[in-house]
Protein backbone atom coordinates (compact mmCIF):
# COMPACT_ATOMS: atom_id res chain seq x y z
CA UNK A 1 0.00 0.00 0.00
CA UNK A 2 1.41 3.43 -0.95
CA UNK A 3 1.71 6.27 1.80
CA UNK A 4 -0.56 8.51 -0.62
CA UNK A 5 -3.22 5.47 0.67
CA UNK A 6 -2.44 5.16 3.99
CA UNK A 7 -3.85 8.95 4.65
CA UNK A 8 -7.04 7.76 3.46
CA UNK A 9 -8.03 5.00 5.65
CA UNK A 10 -9.05 5.71 8.69
CA UNK A 11 -6.88 6.10 11.99
CA UNK A 12 -7.19 2.87 13.42
CA UNK A 13 -6.26 1.12 9.85
CA UNK A 14 -3.31 2.80 9.26
CA UNK A 15 0.28 1.65 9.85
CA UNK A 16 1.47 3.15 13.14
CA UNK A 17 -2.07 4.38 13.64
CA UNK A 18 -3.98 5.74 16.77
CA UNK A 19 -3.60 3.54 20.03
CA UNK A 20 -6.84 1.96 21.08
CA UNK A 21 -6.17 4.17 24.31
CA UNK A 22 -5.53 7.38 21.62
CA UNK A 23 -9.51 6.82 20.71
CA UNK A 24 -11.25 5.26 23.00
CA UNK A 25 -9.99 6.01 26.58
CA UNK A 26 -8.34 9.64 25.91
CA UNK A 27 -11.58 11.50 24.81
CA UNK A 28 -13.06 10.03 28.25
CA UNK A 29 -10.41 11.57 30.66
CA UNK A 30 -10.39 14.93 28.86
CA UNK A 31 -7.11 16.81 30.11
CA UNK A 32 -6.81 15.44 33.62
CA UNK A 33 -6.37 11.61 35.44
CA UNK A 34 -9.76 9.63 36.19
CA UNK A 35 -7.56 8.28 39.63
CA UNK A 36 -7.16 9.56 42.57
CA UNK A 37 -4.29 10.75 44.91
CA UNK A 38 -4.13 6.87 46.10
CA UNK A 39 -3.43 5.47 42.92
CA UNK A 40 -1.35 8.11 41.32
CA UNK A 41 1.22 7.37 44.24
CA UNK A 42 0.70 3.56 43.70
CA UNK A 43 1.37 4.57 39.50
CA UNK A 44 4.20 6.79 40.47
CA UNK A 45 5.88 3.98 42.54
CA UNK A 46 5.37 1.16 40.25
CA UNK A 47 6.77 2.66 37.74
CA UNK A 48 9.67 3.95 39.67
CA UNK A 49 10.50 0.62 40.69
CA UNK A 50 10.55 -0.68 37.11
CA UNK A 51 12.74 1.98 35.95
CA UNK A 52 15.31 0.41 39.10
CA UNK A 53 14.80 -2.83 37.81
CA UNK A 54 15.35 -1.92 34.50
CA UNK A 55 18.71 0.32 35.52
CA UNK A 56 19.78 -2.78 37.14
CA UNK A 57 19.13 -5.25 34.23
CA UNK A 58 21.50 -3.55 32.08
CA UNK A 59 24.09 -4.07 34.88
CA UNK A 60 23.33 -7.81 34.39
CA UNK A 61 23.05 -7.35 30.18
CA UNK A 62 26.65 -6.20 30.40
CA UNK A 63 28.09 -9.47 30.57
CA UNK A 64 26.26 -11.09 27.29
CA UNK A 65 27.77 -7.41 25.76
CA UNK A 66 31.12 -8.36 27.14
CA UNK A 67 31.21 -12.04 25.84
CA UNK A 68 34.72 -13.73 24.78
CA UNK A 69 35.07 -16.23 22.28
CA UNK A 70 36.22 -19.49 24.45
CA UNK A 71 38.89 -19.97 22.04
CA UNK A 72 40.70 -18.63 18.83
CA UNK A 73 38.90 -19.92 16.41
CA UNK A 74 36.55 -18.91 13.35
CA UNK A 75 33.11 -19.97 14.86
CA UNK A 76 34.11 -18.95 18.15
CA UNK A 77 34.97 -15.66 17.18
CA UNK A 78 32.18 -15.22 15.03
CA UNK A 79 29.63 -16.47 17.45
CA UNK A 80 30.98 -14.42 20.38
CA UNK A 81 30.58 -11.57 18.09
CA UNK A 82 27.06 -12.19 17.43
CA UNK A 83 26.62 -12.52 21.61
CA UNK A 84 28.28 -8.84 21.81
CA UNK A 85 26.14 -7.54 19.29
CA UNK A 86 22.85 -8.83 21.23
CA UNK A 87 24.12 -7.59 24.28
CA UNK A 88 24.19 -3.85 23.04
CA UNK A 89 20.84 -4.24 21.54
CA UNK A 90 19.45 -5.68 25.20
CA UNK A 91 21.17 -2.45 26.50
CA UNK A 92 19.59 0.04 24.16
CA UNK A 93 16.15 -2.07 24.55
CA UNK A 94 16.15 -1.73 28.32
CA UNK A 95 17.53 1.88 28.34
CA UNK A 96 14.87 2.44 26.56
CA UNK A 97 12.54 1.18 28.94
CA UNK A 98 14.21 2.51 31.97
CA UNK A 99 13.27 6.26 30.24
CA UNK A 100 9.95 5.27 29.76
CA UNK A 101 8.96 4.18 33.00
CA UNK A 102 11.20 7.27 34.39
CA UNK A 103 9.40 9.34 31.64
CA UNK A 104 5.74 7.99 33.26
CA UNK A 105 7.02 8.44 37.09
CA UNK A 106 7.53 12.12 36.09
CA UNK A 107 3.83 12.20 34.22
CA UNK A 108 2.53 10.90 37.44
CA UNK A 109 4.11 13.02 39.74
CA UNK A 110 3.36 15.94 37.80
CA UNK A 111 -0.20 14.78 37.87
CA UNK A 112 -0.14 14.77 41.67
CA UNK A 113 1.41 17.88 41.75
CA UNK A 114 -2.07 19.48 40.22
CA UNK A 115 -4.21 17.16 41.82
CA UNK A 116 -2.60 18.44 45.38
CA UNK A 117 -3.02 22.12 44.41
CA UNK A 118 -6.59 21.45 42.97
CA UNK A 119 -7.40 20.26 46.39
CA UNK A 120 -5.61 22.47 48.38
CA UNK A 121 -7.78 25.37 45.97
CA UNK A 122 -11.22 23.40 46.89
CA UNK A 123 -9.97 23.40 50.47
CA UNK A 124 -9.17 26.96 50.86
CA UNK A 125 -12.35 27.96 48.92
CA UNK A 126 -14.67 25.78 50.72
CA UNK A 127 -13.29 27.08 54.18
CA UNK A 128 -13.64 30.73 53.40
CA UNK A 129 -17.04 29.82 52.81
CA UNK A 130 -17.34 28.21 56.58
CA UNK A 131 -17.00 24.55 55.12
CA UNK A 132 -14.57 22.15 56.15
CA UNK A 133 -13.44 19.16 54.09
Amino acid sequence: MADSQQSRLPPARRYGGESIETMAIAPLLGDGYAYDEKTLRELEEIYKNLAEKYHFDQLYARVVEQTQPPAGDFSSTDNATVFQRSGLALQASLRQCEQYCRDQVAKYHKALGKYTAAEDAHSAELGKSGGSL
